[in-house]
């Protein structure tokens, strides 16, 4: 399951206003530089059969069934400070996080990893 905080509830909800059809926020993982994976979210264009969606409040999420391990629980968060807003997440699933704030790795199996790799490519 992922929680949204109220700020950040409230800034994906006037993201999404500018996206006309879409099906809520989707959640996506991409292999990122720094760490193993990179957060992504975007407006869900559509719902993929191997996707799995959920309601949070008022938004529909949606990401892949694989990521499901990588994401459980995690909770995100918006905040604004003199460099501008930007969300923040809070992943227990998470061993290392970047300084970016936007990245970080996992402790998994290999074949989690590559599966996961595997999506990220295709998906998106």
């Amino acid at each position: 399951m992922i929680h949204l905080r109220p700020a950040a509830a409230q800034e994906i909800q006037r993201l999404l206003q500018s996206s006309s059809h879409h099906h809520g926020l989707r959640i996506h993982l991409q292999p990122s530089d720094c760490a193993e994976w990179s957060y992504d979210l975007s407006p869900a264009q559509g719902v993929n059969p191997d996707d799995t969606t959920f309601q949070v409040g008022a938004l529909q999420i949606v990401m892949a069934e694989s990521m499901r391990p990588l994401l459980n629980d995690l909770t995100i968060d918006y905040a604004e400070d003199l460099m501008g807003g930007g969300f923040r997440f809070i992943n227990p699933q998470a061993r290392q996080t970047c300084g970016c704030g936007n990245a970080f790795s996992v402790t998994t199996t290999a074949a989690t990893v590559e599966d996961c790799h595997a999506v990220a490519e295709t998906a998106h």
